[in-house]
């Protein structure tokens, strides 16, 4: 099997094959089509959210239940 790659824009459901590649083609091929991200996708892909850990020193610290789930 033969691998053909091209960047191509879909209008109405269909794919324009380049010209160099349509003599290759035979009756049946394969297709298949690998989408790039869009902008905010990438971008979205860049900005990785972290979570920093605290500690907080509760010796000594005497709480009430009420006081404790108090939010």
């Amino acid at each position: 099997m033969q691998a053909i790659e091209f960047i191509g824009k879909a209008e109405k459901g269909t794919i324009k094959i380049p010209k160099e590649y349509q003599e290759q083609l035979h009756d049946q091929f394969r297709v298949i089509i690998l989408q790039e991200a869009s902008v905010p996708e990438k971008k979205m892909a860049r900005k990785k959210r972290t979570l920093n850990a605290i500690q907080l020193e509760t010796k000594g610290l005497k709480l009430g239940r009420d006081e404790a789930n108090a939010r």
